[in-house]
């Protein structure tokens, strides 16, 4: 299989929300020291989401789109709850741990997970195999974040 590098927007693109991410997360930490719980900073997280979205979906007009809803397995609509898990556990976590080292046992899990998924071709995704060069990438990427906060 032959390796090609996305266009420079999608590139652009997915730095940006990297680079969001290890901001958002440790902002949404801070609110729920400043309320005290975990658990009304992500309400107040998925508040602003759901906002958002709504106002994202009003100004693109994608009212067609309600219509499929009942196309979706309804498995699928578990990753509303991963979701709330997710942004409550780094809520938790990041102020136990930190963020450099938070961000790092992520991308390892990441990196790892995706291994998996892309192997067996879980949740509709393009299977690709595991081989030895891939495992000894992620040691280097998982291991390479693991020296730099030495």
């Amino acid at each position: 299989m032959e390796f090609s590098m996305p266009s420079n927007g999608y590139v652009f693109g997915s730095l940006l929300v990297g680079g969001l991410l290890s901001i958002y997360l440790p902002m949404n930490s801070l609110v729920s020291r400043y309320l005290g719980s975990a658990i009304t900073a992500n309400i107040t997280f998925f508040f602003m989401a759901l906002v958002t979205s709504v106002l994202l979906f009003g100004l693109w007009g994608e009212y067609a789109t309600l219509s499929r809803l009942g196309s979706v397995p309804r498995y699928l609509y578990l990753t509303g709850f991963v979701s709330a898990f997710i942004v409550l556990a780094t809520t938790f976590l990041i102020p136990k741990i930190g963020v450099r080292k938070f961000f790092i046992l992520t991308i390892s899990g990441q990196i790892l997970t995706a291994m998996i998924v892309s192997h067996f071709g879980l949740l509709q995704t393009p299977q690709d195999p595991i081989a030895l060069k891939k495992i000894i990438g992620a040691l280097l990427v998982i291991g390479g974040a693991v020296i730099s906060t030495l």
